[in-house]
C-alpha cells in the first residue's frame, strides 16, 4: 500500500482516524507532514475518506489532484491580473471589470489618484476584497496596511492549492459594481468538459455576499438541481435571484468559451446594468473542500470532468502588469 498514490482502507478506520484528526490538524502540523500525508490528511479531514491521487473519479479527487499536481495555465488564469489577457482574446475586453491601478506595494500617497468608489482586492488569492463606496469616508492608512498584510500572505499555504504560490502578488484597484442593494449577484458558472459528448453546466448564485448570504443552484434552462453543493447557505427567495437574467444565454456562452480549453472551470461573473462582467477564472474552488448531497454526485459530476488534463500552451506575447511602482493599468491593459 502505498499512502501517497492510492488508499483504498475501510470506511470505519478512515471515520476514526478523521475524528482523532479533526481537532488536531493545525498549520503547525501541517507544516511538518511529509507532502503525502498532508494531502491525504487534508483531504480526509473534509470528506471522511482517503483520496485516490492515482486514479481520481470524484470532482472533489480531481479537485485535490489539481491542488497537489498543478498545471501551469492554472497559475497564470488563476492571477487576476494576467487572466484578464486571456479573457479579452477569448471573448473581448468589453467583459473584463474596468481596473484602475494594480502594485505590488501600496503608499497612502497612491489612494490620491484613485476616484472616489472602488474594489481593492489581490490577484493572487479568494476572500481578500475590500468594497470602497466613498473614499472620504475611510482611513488610508488602515486600507495600505490591510493590502500589504494581504502581499505578505502566501495564500497557497492556506488550503494546500499549489498554484497559487507561482502568482506574484498585486493589490488591484477595480471600478465597484455597487447597486442600490450593495454587489450584484454572483453567478458562478461550473462548466464540465467531458471526453466525449456535450458541455455540462450548472450555475450557482450567491447573493448578499456581505450581509445574509443565500445559495441558488440552477440549470442551464434555469430549474433546479437534484442535488446541493454544501449544507451552510440557505436559498434565496427574492425574485431578483429566482428568476433568470435576462442575459443569461449570453452568460452561459461566455463561461462556455473560456472554459473550453479545460475538463472543468468555474466562471464568476456578475450582471451590472445590464452588462455581464468576468470576475474571475477558478480551477479548484473551494479547494475542493465542499460536500455534494446526495453524495453520489461528487462520481457524477467527476466523470462528466475531462481526464486526465493536458497542459495549455500559453498565448503569445501575454500582457504583465507589475513592478514596484503604482501602475496606471486602464493604460497597460489597453
Amino acid at each position: 500500500m502505498h499512502w501517497g498514490v492510492d488508499m483504498d482502507i475501510a470506511g470505519k478506520f478512515a471515520e476514526k482516524l478523521m475524528n482523532a484528526m479533526r481537532y488536531s490538524l493545525t498549520s503547525s502540523v501541517v507544516e511538518v507532514l511529509p507532502e503525502w500525508a498532508e494531502y491525504q490528511l487534508r483531504y480526509l479531514k473534509r470528506h471522511g475518506r482517503f483520496c485516490s491521487f492515482s486514479n481520481p473519479q470524484s470532482l472533489t479527487e480531481k479537485l485535490h489532484h489539481r491542488m497537489r499536481y498543478p498545471l501551469p495555465h492554472f497559475s497564470r488564469l488563476a492571477d487576476k491580473v494576467l487572466a484578464r489577457e486571456y479573457i479579452g482574446a477569448t471573448v473581448g475586453e468589453r467583459f473584463n471589470v474596468p481596473l484602475y491601478a494594480a502594485a505590488e506595494l501600496l503608499t497612502a500617497s497612491q489612494f490620491e489618484h484613485l476616484p472616489d468608489s472602488f474594489v481593492m482586492k489581490t490577484n493572487n488569492s479568494s476572500g481578500s476584497v475590500r468594497i470602497v463606496p466613498d473614499k472620504s469616508k475611510e482611513d488610508v492608512s488602515e486600507l495600505t496596511a490591510l493590502g500589504n498584510a494581504w502581499l505578505r500572505e502566501d495564500f497557497s499555504r492556506r488550503r494546500g492549492e499549489r498554484h497559487y504560490k507561482a502568482i506574484r502578488p498585486q493589490v488591484l484597484f477595480e471600478q465597484a459594481l455597487l447597486t442600490a442593494d450593495g454587489p450584484p449577484a454572483d453567478y458562478k458558472v461550473h462548466v464540465f468538459n467531458p471526453a466525449e459528448g456535450e458541455s455540462f453546466l450548472f450555475i450557482q448564485v450567491i447573493n448578499g455576499r456581505f450581509g445574509r448570504m443565500t445559495q441558488n443552484l440552477f440549470s442551464e434552462d434555469w430549474q433546479g438541481l437534484p442535488f446541493r453543493l454544501g449544507d451552510k447557505l440557505s436559498p434565496s427567495t427574492d425574485a431578483q435571484v429566482t428568476r433568470p437574467p435576462a442575459v443569461l444565454a449570453e452568460l452561459l456562452d461566455v463561461a462556455r468559451r473560456l472554459a473550453q480549453p479545460f475538463g472543468y472551470a468555474r466562471v464568476d461573473m456578475y450582471v451590472y446594468e445590464g452588462r455581464i462582467y468576468v470576475g474571475e477564472i477558478t480551477f479548484t474552488p473551494g479547494a475542493g473542500a465542499f460536500k455534494l448531497y446526495p453524495e453520489e454526485w461528487d462520481r457524477k459530476l467527476g466523470a462528466l470532468f475531462r481526464w486526465p488534463e493536458l497542459p495549455v500552451p500559453p498565448q503569445d506575447a501575454p500582457v504583465v502588469v507589475r513592478g514596484g511602482r503604482f501602475h496606471d493599468a486602464v493604460n497597460e491593459l489597453g
